[in-house]
């Protein structure tokens, strides 16, 4: 009885055997050493990929201001756009001589246009997004151990990005909504949108669970993602609200822009992710991980510091000598033929050497 196997199962294991036969044998040795969390092909690198994958950030520091580049335009432009809204008055005053041009500056910020500043941004943001999310996932299939396929969930998040901008736009929403009301007869939400809600939900939680569970640097990724989904479904429970709520409007536009501008910090940190992967750097462990070791360490430093002072103090044994003589080597009348050496006087650095020995012996008492 034969155990049925996906074929492209069995090609993957192939694939993975012919790597490690066609591997020099140095690079073997280097990989039994090496902590490396996960197996890649060559073809893995950034380097060698399509597109500007070698211009995104892999340190830190150029993540954080790669963050501060994108929140601080989307944070500016929420803001003019809210303040009216909030604070009952204009950013910009369409006086004087320009002020034909100033309202049309109005216009750009207005947070309730389709054409406004942050409702670009937000777009511009999510195909960014679906674009570094392609560029992971021409690395990630090239994973040797990647049976399953999950390289593909990255696609599908790039796909899902997509239609997000698209939606900004065009009225895909209302377009499911429409669909799922005549289908079952029932208007879920105003006007059916909660039937466009739930399918876009349910379509992020799934596909986003699919693609970062299997990264070993999963936390950072996981935590912008989860802004996102939690941005957008704020958007939709403005917009749920409706007029009952005067600043529903600017707080759905607002929301739906910083949900993209999470979008895109997500896959950045995604991006920086695989690419330690690829390039084999270590897995940094979690906080509470750090937090667990910390006794072991403790007690690992406790024993060296043991086995130090045995040393010590076998050092000292062995090198301080033994002035002790018996009553028949003390007698002064005892009679010595000249065969034996007369005992000498110790030097200036033989003293030193032994009161060294005898505050080391001390000290490790």
């Amino acid at each position: 009885m034969s155990i049925a196997s996906s074929p492209r199962r069995d090609q993957r294991r192939r694939m993975l055997v012919s790597w490690k036969r066609s591997a020099p044998a140095g690079e073997a040795a280097a990989g039994t050493t090496a902590r490396a969390p996960a197996e890649y092909a060559a073809e893995a690198a950034p380097e060698r990929q399509r597109g500007p994958a070698v211009l995104l950030p892999t340190t830190a520091g150029g993540l954080s201001l790669a963050m501060i580049a994108i929140l601080l335009p989307i944070a500016g432009s929420i803001a003019l756009g809210a303040c009216e809204a909030v604070f009952g008055m204009k950013p910009i005053a369409a006086t004087g001589r320009f002020a034909r041009t100033l309202r049309a500056v109005e216009a750009c910020v207005d947070p309730q246009s389709i054409a406004s500043l942050q409702a670009w941004l937000g777009q511009v943001f999510l195909f960014a997004a679906a674009v570094i999310a392609c560029i992971v996932r021409l690395m990630r299939r090239h994973r040797r151990d990647d049976y399953h396929g999950r390289y593909r969930a990255w696609g599908w998040l790039a796909g899902l990005f997509v239609v997000t901008a698209c939606a900004g736009v065009v009225p895909i929403g209302a377009l499911v909504a429409a669909v799922a009301t005549d289908a079952t007869g029932i208007a879920f939400g105003p006007g059916g949108a909660g039937w466009w809600f739930t399918v876009a939900g349910l379509a992020y939680g799934l596909v986003a669970l699919w693609a970062v569970l299997p990264l070993h640097e999963r936390l950072g990724t996981a935590f912008w993602l989860t802004a996102a989904v939690a941005s957008w479904g704020g958007s939709a429970a403005a917009l749920w609200i409706g007029p009952r709520w005067p600043l529903h409007a600017v707080a759905a536009a607002s929301l739906w822009s910083l949900a993209a501008a999470f979008a895109v910090i997500a896959m950045l940190t995604a991006a920086r992710s695989v690419i330690r992967e690829v390039r084999g750097l270590p897995v940094r462990k979690p906080a509470a991980d750090r937090a667990a070791a910390k006794p072991a360490r403790a007690e690992q430093a406790a024993a060296t510091q043991r086995r130090r002072e045995e040393q010590v103090e076998e050092a000292v044994d062995d090198e301080t000598p033994d002035f002790t003589t018996t009553d028949e080597e003390s007698d002064e009348t005892a009679f010595t033929d000249g065969s034996e050496p007369e005992h000498r006087h110790l030097s200036k650095a033989e003293r030193k050497r032994l009161k060294k020995l005898a505050r080391m012996r001390e000290a490790a008492a």
